[in-house]
């Protein structure tokens, strides 16, 4: 089968221009009052049925060829599952050496058509109108395909979705976990500690928790299994303390994990919006980005000038050279006279220092 190419100009505007996407105010309501409460409570909230069998199976096939290779898509990484530790996953790439399906992830699904209208379900933007404010533009952290696959996975520890670690200016609150395939105890389903997202994060930088932490805040008793059926979806507070083991069962689970983010986030690391998938935001950066952006301009003129100027002096190079050498025969002569108790003529300590700053420039 050919492969098939996605542009590598391919943006989100571009994909979206066409579906005259809503604001989350648009969006009616249809969780209840009492199923918020819940989810205040435990930190996660199954929100049903999102996508029908057709479509589950179509994203299912959408991820394994672009695993495969057969969709090639230039915004979009692949990540091997190796199997075993989290710590020792390899990094993601743009493509595998050969086609497979012992694949862990592939992320950059916010730049994949096919994906775009499970991103864009009226039920997400109505948990991030909720959660967010309902006139809060909406972009994307990440959209991606979280796979364990058959008789293999890889243990994910106890870990929060939030902190520095993540590079945000402000604290993501909203994780939609979708399941493409039954997610079972048997087959590696996510575990959570029920309520644990009220304890806020455990630590500024986020990310996995210290062995003290796990102890003290991931008692047996608070542990839920996160069992989703094929299609259906769940949310979960980016503070919620959860995590996942093998799938030693004959079947892969895989699910799409997206993250949403208040629209005004930034990047901590170029100070640019995140991808905007509903609303409008101003993309003009912030002033102190601006200078900064500023200063990295004249300090790169400043070096382009600083190697002109050296560049410049390279054809005295040979004649100061030279000089150097002269004054330091002279030096030389000046010591043997006064080994035989010549007295040495004034001036030599200013040959001496002339000749030395003359090398130090030399080197």
């Amino acid at each position: 089968m050919d492969a098939k190419h996605i542009s590598p100009d391919l943006n989100i505007d571009t994909l979206v221009r066409e579906m005259t996407p809503p604001s989350p105010a648009e969006v009616s309501t249809v969780i209840s009052d009492e199923a918020w409460d819940g989810f205040s409570r435990d930190g996660f909230l199954h929100l049903g049925q999102v996508l029908s069998a057709d479509a589950i199976e179509q994203l299912k096939q959408r991820a394994d060829d672009l695993a495969a290779g057969v969709v090639k898509n230039p915004r979009v990484l692949l990540q091997l599952d190796t199997g075993g530790e989290y710590l020792q996953l390899p990094d993601a790439v743009a493509a595998f050496d050969a086609p497979t399906k012992l694949y862990r992830k592939i992320q950059g699904l916010e730049f994949d058509d096919e994906f775009l209208p499970l991103i864009r379900h009226p039920r997400f933007f109505e948990v991030c109108a909720r959660i967010y404010g309902p006139h809060i533009a909406l972009s994307l952290f990440r959209a991606m395909i979280m796979n364990k696959p058959a008789g293999q996975g890889t243990i994910l520890p106890w870990h929060q979705d939030g902190g520095d670690v993540w590079g945000l200016d402000r604290e993501p609150l909203v994780t939609i976990w979708v399941a493409l395939d039954d997610a079972t105890p048997e087959n590696g389903c996510m575990q959570a500690v029920r309520g644990s997202h009220r304890n806020g994060l455990l630590s500024s930088y986020g990310s996995t928790l210290s062995d003290d932490d796990a102890t003290l805040h991931c008692p047996p008793d608070k542990v839920v299994d996160l069992a989703v059926p094929a299609g259906h979806a769940v949310l979960m507070h980016n503070w919620l303390i959860h995590r996942s083991g093998l799938n030693p069962s004959p079947n892969p689970r895989r699910a799409v994990t997206i993250c949403y983010l208040d629209g005004r986030t930034r990047s901590t690391q170029t100070g640019e919006l995140m991808p905007i998938i509903a609303g409008t935001v101003d993309p003009t950066p912030h002033h102190y980005v601006s200078v900064l952006r500023e200063q990295v301009v004249a300090l790169g003129e400043a070096v382009t000038r600083a190697e002109e100027y050296a560049k410049s002096l390279e054809p005295l190079y040979p004649e100061a050279k030279a000089y150097a050498e002269q004054l330091e025969a002279e030096i030389a002569k000046i010591r043997a006279n006064a080994e035989v108790g010549t007295a040495p003529p004034a001036g030599v300590g200013v040959l001496r220092r002339a000749a030395r700053r003359i090398r130090r420039a030399l080197q």
